[in-house]
């Protein structure tokens, strides 16, 4: 590592503990569920200009901007992109109550410091990463040290996993990737990049896809009630009863698939998923009737080798052998990706660390590995990417804490990493 280190000591100088510390706290009052992130948005673009650097504003949809500050090197060098997602896994509502079963009051998502900590919704996942790159961001400008290369810190919208399906249509619903895809598609492109989610501060390259299917069952709409069993039989009648024998299939398929589809990555194993993870059927206020239509919901969680097309394949073979009426809808499909021509990048983080905390750093394991996030779209449109990020806890039903000395590492991390990938030129 040929890191400055007269440089490095004038950039850690000027991370303050108690200002990241109260800002995650300012960032995490301000409520910002997937497609409500306007006001935190803006609180970062003018907390952007406010400390020297150039404050960008995407706007993904109306109300709903990509905050982007940039720090300019001087055109020479190579450039590195910091990620982080504003919006938040809870609306902080009482919209929550379709998820969990009880909710806190809303006061107490707010954002505070108790001790070494800070809680409230999304400091976590993850407020408290996009704290640490802003952060980072400032003690770099501060420091006076000048770059060859740009750096790029952006607070996007949209990565939470929610997708629009049926009634669901609004940019709430509008997640996984929206706000980072528009990010890159609209000239904020890095030679490297660094997705802030966390990780415990561990690394990783290689994440999974996602596939969303919709799966419906059809019965007869008529009165239960006078209605004999042999004559109406509910496994041919009752749409509820014939989607228990398609979720028992699933089900079956399932294990399988998650076993035949481990995939090796240079971090360890990533582990494949599926989920049936909502089911809608029959009319609640009318239950004396057979009911005539069922659905549910499946998430896949999918390696990179496979494609989208496969995952409808084997679905649709292990229905087909019921011998029972349904419609197959594939409303998400997003591909896994393994990064390329990230070996720069890794090198300089293990380096970094090693140098700030003196231990290695560790690979991310597969119950963690094994998700999508921005990291994903980085890595799709060619952009090498890591993911390496501070997290917290989840403490309650909605809400989160984080330990501020963890994001203080992040920062420093994030800090030093810029200074050595942005003060090297770019090769001939």
């Amino acid at each position: 590592m040929a890191l400055d280190q007269q440089a490095a000591k004038k950039v850690l100088a000027q991370i303050d503990r108690a200002e990241l510390a109260q800002l995650a706290c300012d960032l995490t009052s301000i409520p910002s569920p997937t497609g409500q992130e306007k006001a935190v948005a803006e609180f970062i673009l003018a907390w952007f200009a406010a400390n020297g650097l150039k404050a960008v504003r995407q706007d993904v949809e109306v109300d709903r901007p990509n905050a982007v500050g940039i720090l300019k090197g001087d055109g020479t060098g190579l450039s590195l992109g910091f990620n982080g997602h504003t919006d938040t896994s809870f609306t902080g509502t009482s919209a929550d109550l379709r998820m969990v079963a009880s909710i806190e009051p809303e006061a107490e998502m707010k954002g505070r410091i108790v001790g070494d900590k800070v809680q409230g919704l999304g400091v976590s996942n993850m407020k408290g990463g996009v704290a640490s790159f802003m952060i980072a961001g400032k003690a770099l400008e501060r420091s006076g040290v000048k770059l060859k290369g740009d750096v790029i810190l952006a607070a996007v919208v949209g990565e939470i996993s929610r997708s629009p399906i049926g009634p669901w249509q609004s940019q709430d619903y509008r997640g996984e990737g929206v706000g980072t895809r528009y990010l890159l598609t609209h000239g904020m492109h890095s030679d490297y990049a660094v997705c802030a989610d966390g990780s415990d501060l561990n690394i990783v390259w290689t994440q999974t896809g996602v596939v969303q299917v919709k799966i419906t069952t059809f019965g007869k709409a008529e009165a239960a009630w006078g209605t004999k069993r042999a004559a109406y039989p509910m496994e041919k009648v009752n749409a509820i009863v014939k989607m228990t024998a398609i979720i028992a299939a699933l089900e079956r398929w399932g294990a399988e698939f998650e076993e035949k589809y481990i995939y090796d990555s240079p971090t360890g194993p990533l582990w494949p998923k599926v989920n049936i993870g909502a089911i809608e059927g029959g009319a609640p206020y009318r239950p004396n009737y057979f009911p005539g239509v069922c659905a549910i919901y499946v998430d896949i969680r999918m390696p990179p080798q496979v494609r989208p097309l496969t995952i409808q394949r084997e679905i649709e073979g292990t229905l087909n052998k019921l011998g029972l009426d349904y419609e197959l809808d594939v409303y998400k499909s997003l591909l896994g990706h393994e990064g390329r021509n990230v070996e720069p990048l890794v090198a300089c983080a293990r380096d970094i660390h090693q140098h700030l905390f003196g231990e290695p750093i560790k690979p991310e394991p597969p119950d963690r590995a094994s998700i999508w996030t921005d990291t994903n779209v980085y890595n799709e449109l060619g952009i090498p990417a890591i993911k390496i990020g501070p997290r917290g806890r989840r403490i309650s039903a909605r809400n989160e804490e984080i330990d501020i000395d963890v994001m203080v590492k992040a920062a420093r991390l994030y800090a030093l990493m810029a200074l050595d990938i942005c003060s090297r030129g770019r090769p001939q």
